[in-house]
């Protein structure tokens, strides 16, 4: 396949955005993740989650001076095949901060990422536990964070 695309397990995510995913590698970006966070974005969700991912997107905005993605935690993405082939070995995370960790290491090696706005409905049954999480999160940027100062 010319591209891999993935999303959470519990499909809050519209899946007529796969198409805006698909239409974004066929304009020349190497990475397109869906953003709940863009102004033109729907989405239905507790205050608490919303307050806590804005903060962390924040986070790692003002940690790595990056600017090219607005949620690095939306569960649906696409890549180019051989980037995501490239970017995979890289990755240490096998958890919920693998997707901040490949799109951290993405904006290192200059890979073009395009943000796009889908609309999200959160599972009441969320399995995620927000305690560990946030710790796992949090151990990771300053993992990564060191990684890229070396």
């Amino acid at each position: 396949a010319d591209a891999i695309v993935y999303m959470d397990i519990d499909l809050s995510t519209d899946l007529n955005h796969i198409e805006d995913l698909i239409s974004g590698l066929e304009d020349g970006y190497d990475i397109v993740v869906g953003s709940r966070l863009l102004p033109t974005s729907r989405t239905t969700r507790s205050v608490k989650r919303e307050f806590i991912s804005r903060i962390y997107n924040i986070l790692v905005r003002v940690m790595f001076g990056y600017n090219s993605c607005s949620d690095f935690q939306c569960g649906f993405k696409a890549f180019r095949c051989n980037v995501v082939h490239n970017l995979l070995p890289k990755v240490k995370n096998n958890r919920f901060f693998f997707d901040t960790e490949i799109l951290l290491l993405a904006g290192q090696l200059g890979y073009r990422i395009l943000d796009v706005p889908v609309n999200w409905v959160e599972d009441p049954d969320s399995r995620v536990e927000l305690i560990p999480t946030i710790l796992e999160d949090l151990a990771g940027l300053a993992r990564v964070r060191l990684t890229i100062k070396r």
